[in-house]
């Protein structure tokens, strides 16, 4: 169950499709509020804290304390009322013993994010139950597709941390670059301490790690790798066949094809491959039997090795990286003992300097990474390829400290990412900076955007780089335009927009309630009158501010709402303030008892003959 489910009880709207909102969770990186309330275990034996498993069970005094000693673990955040936390609990209980048999051993712990809310929140959990791993800096979020069982988990944890592959031999090399379009290599001379290296190796899910360790072994892999990274490779797209051989145009000549597919290949499959190269054809043949083949099959083809082909030179120690994009190799001229310095240098190479925002794509450009790199878009919603060529410009001095990507306005994807950066329809071309990690702990958060105002060119693109890095933007909002008192006079419910909602909600002596709704909700228009009602019952009392915001038109830095209507109360008191958030019935008295019991300043709900007649009359 979903940790937000005490929305969904009460009618909550939501604010878009499906599909559409789980590309909001990307950009905004989103997490629901955490679920609060009625726990089965008070009426259940056996359930909840009572109950002992194998692995540590964490609170808000022990979980920094535990990360602090186990930089690499995994951690479960349930809740004891949750019927799929309970079943998880003894998968994991299994995983931790046999993890625990790793060298050095992996620490499995978990921790009842229902009762300590705010340390899932810190990891944007947002669903029970939830498991992450923790591998120094980077973390992972486990996939609940992958099935509950504790072998599933045990090889979650596998595929991440067992990240060395050691190369000994030129055939090694040959094997593991044909198998791997993104790699890093680490060649170590005798007694060298590679431990930072393994530790980036931990890093990346989508990134293949490999080591030659010794000083002769070392030297000869870097020939090898020397060698490969001289000759330019491609992945040449054969396709299905229903005949037995198959002649395709290669892009050039003298080029050797090897028979190896590069697809993926089930277990079950017996297909064998041979390729014989003529000029610029390539005919394919399969080798097992006398029919075709099925599978959209893909070989790696490269320039033939010539007297003249090596043009890099690798020393030991050293670190390269090979990619199917850009330059396609690097050496990393940094220190090879700072970790993070590899963590950036990798995360600058594992995509292409400039992306297109597609399905395909948006998962790498939005997902964070160790270094928590953000993303500038530039979106325009027609042609412009002289705004492109400045842009391009630009993207190697900004290569490493943002993700470039163009956007247009023809996919769902697009129109949805105009939408979150708040750009109209025939707007001319915007570039737009936005955050993939949130911007601090809390209910609600929100990544940041900035917006670049001046003219589009490649020095302005650099500049805005650097003014954000130096923390001199100011993030957009979304805002309409201040009411005005005729408008307000109008309404006895407050009226909040994007420009004026901090100075109101950030009031240190007025307790503030806020329906953050949406116009087209049918949830919202029917508590609209219970709400006006609210407001007239208690406009006596001057500690208390009912306000309401269109949250589809207006926004506010460092929150994002989830579902409509939520209703949030803001009490007087010192900054930053701790909000509250109303799960209960809409009706005018249940909302005046939670009141009483969460505003600051305590007050009468009826008023006095004096107070009924300021109020009649202000």
């Amino acid at each position: 169950p979903r940790a937000g489910a005490a929305m969904a009880t009460t009618g909550t709207g939501r604010r878009m499709a499906a599909g559409r909102y789980v590309f909001l969770r990307l950009v905004a990186v989103l997490p629901i509020l955490p679920a609060r309330g009625f726990s089965f275990s008070d009426l259940v034996p056996g359930m909840g804290s009572a109950q002992k498993h194998a692995t540590d069970e964490l609170d808000d005094t022990t979980f920094d304390t535990f990360m602090k000693e186990h930089p690499v673990s995994a951690i479960l955040f349930y809740a004891p009322w949750c019927f799929y936390s309970q079943q998880m609990l003894p998968s994991w209980d299994t995983a931790a013993q046999k993890l625990l048999l790793h060298d050095p051993p992996i620490y499995l712990a978990k921790i009842d994010s229902h009762r300590y809310g705010p340390i899932g929140d810190r990891y944007d959990v947002n669903a029970f139950p939830t498991m992450k791993l923790f591998a120094d800096d980077a973390v992972f979020e486990y996939d609940a597709n992958r099935g509950r069982g504790w072998q599933q988990i045990v090889k979650w944890v596998n595929e991440h941390l067992d990240r060395d592959h050691i190369l000994k031999n030129g055939e090694d090399v040959e094997q593991y670059l044909h198998d791997n379009d993104l790699n890093v290599v680490g060649l170590f001379p005798d007694g060298y301490n590679s431990s930072g290296f393994a530790k980036s190796s931990r890093h990346y899910a989508d990134v293949i790690f490999a080591e030659a360790r010794g000083t002769e072994v070392a030297k000869d892999m870097a020939k090898h790798l020397a060698t490969h990274a001289s000759l330019v490779c491609e992945t040449i797209d054969v396709g299905n066949s229903h005949e037995n051989t198959k002649v395709i145009e290669l892009p050039r000549e003298k080029m050797n094809c090897t028979g190896t597919p590069r697809n993926p290949q089930r277990a079950e499959w017996t297909d064998r491959f041979s390729a014989t190269v003529e000029g610029k054809k390539i005919t394919v043949k399969r080798d097992d039997e006398t029919g075709g083949w099925l599978q959209n099959l893909q070989l790696k083809c490269c320039d033939e090795e010539s007297a003249n082909t090596n043009k890099y030179t690798i020393n030991v120690p050293s670190i390269v990286m090979f990619m199917p994009h850009d330059e396609r190799f690097a050496i990393y001229d940094g220190d090879i003992a700072d970790a993070h310095a590899v963590d950036r240098w990798i995360s600058a190479r594992r995509s292409p300097m400039i992306m297109r925002l597609t399905m395909e794509t948006a998962d790498k450009i939005l997902e964070p990474g160790p270094e928590k790199m953000p993303v500038l878009f530039l979106i325009s919603q027609t042609e412009q390829p002289g705004i492109e060529a400045e842009v391009r410009k630009s993207a190697r001095e900004a290569r490493g400290r943002v993700k470039m990507v163009f956007s247009g306005a023809g996919s769902q994807l697009e129109r949805r990412l105009m939408d979150v950066a708040g750009i109209e329809a025939g707007s001319p071309p915007v570039v737009t900076l936005i955050e993939t990690h949130s911007s601090g702990g809390g209910q609600l958060h929100v990544a940041r955007k900035y917006r670049l105002t001046s003219d589009i060119t490649s020095a302005a693109v650099v500049q805005f780089i650097s003014d954000y890095e130096k923390g001199r933007l100011t993030p957009w909002l979304r805002s309409e335009p201040e009411p005005t008192a005729e408008d307000q006079a109008l309404d006895p419910v407050g009226i909040l927009v994007g420009t004026t909602f901090k100075k109101v909600a950030d009031d240190t002596k007025q307790d503030v309630l806020v329906d953050f709704y949406a116009p087209w909700c049918g949830h919202c228009r029917k508590f609209e009158p219970h709400y006006r009602g609210l407001a007239r019952k208690l406009k006596h009392v001057k500690s208390l501010r009912i306000t309401k915001m269109d949250a589809t038109r207006n926004e506010v830095e460092g929150m994002m709402i989830a579902g409509f209507p939520t209703i949030m109360l803001f009490p007087a008191g010192g900054l930053p303030k701790k909000t509250v958030q109303y799960h209960g019935n809409r009706e005018e008295d249940d909302m005046v008892r939670w009141l009483q019991e969460q505003c600051t300043h305590k007050f009468n709900p009826t008023p006095t003959a004096a107070e009924a007649a300021a109020a009649a009359n202000p």
